[in-house]
């Protein structure tokens, strides 16, 4: 994860449900993912993104919205590596739906990448739909 704020914050909640390990690489640790370091949950790297962060790893999401963190992944990672552009699509190779599970379904809606936003906001409808007296 290269990133610290509150985008990595939810990915990585999403990443650890997953059973994923994760390495944030950021200056700064978004205050709810502080106790998920200190309880060993993730690795921390408290510094700037650098090419040596990538080379390793499985997959890379950037969620930084730093230009130069964009750059050095865009022209470090190899064609095997996943690579998750949250805060830059174009850079990325996979994309996350947004989703939620509700009783016996779960529902994942997806733009391709191209309008999260709008995604998360179906999502926010569909959940309403589930839930009509909770509005």
């Amino acid at each position: 994860m290269i990133g610290g704020g509150s985008v990595a914050n939810r990915k990585v909640k999403k990443l650890l449900s997953a059973s994923a390990k994760v390495t944030v690489v950021a200056p700064e640790l978004h205050s709810e993912l502080e106790p998920l370091y200190t309880n060993g949950k993730i690795h921390w790297l408290k510094e700037s993104c650098k090419p040596k962060h990538l080379t390793s790893a499985f997959m890379v999401i950037s969620a930084s919205g730093n230009k130069e963190a964009q750059h050095i992944i865009n022209s470090t990672v190899a064609p095997h590596q996943l690579v998750n552009g949250a805060d830059n699509p174009s850079i990325g190779n996979i994309a996350f739906p947004a989703s939620f599970e509700e009783e016996d379904y779960h529902i994942a809606i997806s733009t391709k990448g191209k309008n999260p936003s709008a995604a998360k906001k179906l999502k926010q409808q569909l959940q309403k739909w589930f839930h009509p007296r909770e509005q």
